[in-house]
């Protein structure tokens, strides 16, 4: 599939991207639209946002929509296969004090897709 992949500094390069199966606890979504939004700018722009800089190339783009495929795993919960969604793009850790506590949405160690803010 085509993505946006930012390389450093001013290079955004469209390539294709190799697809993989979702594993448990994942869903395969076809995006049909993305966003661009200021941490993508300051990627290409400046090749970091904030502390966080890139360390190696990075699909960028975590605005997207689209429709579920698949999903790793019958167990794994979520809209049937065919159904338009929008994608939340954060992963808290669900191990810190904040997540056990049920405070997913304030949790210290949360992963975002598109961001360079942990590694890998």
């Amino acid at each position: 599939m085509p993505g946006c992949v930012i390389h450093g500094a001013g290079d955004l390069r469209v390539t294709d991207v190799p697809v993989r199966p979702p594993g448990p606890g994942e869903a395969l979504v076809a995006v049909r639209y993305g966003g661009v939004c200021g941490s993508d700018l300051h990627y290409w722009r400046h090749g970091g946002v904030g502390d966080f800089h890139l360390r190696e190339p990075m699909l960028l783009g975590h605005e997207v929509v689209g429709t579920v495929v698949a999903y790793g795993s019958p167990d794994t919960p979520g809209p049937a296969a065919g159904t338009s969604v929008a994608v939340h793009p954060a992963t808290p850790c669900g191990v810190c004090p904040e997540c056990v506590d049920r405070r997913r949405n304030v949790c210290r160690d949360t992963r975002y897709l598109g961001s360079a803010a942990r590694f890998p």
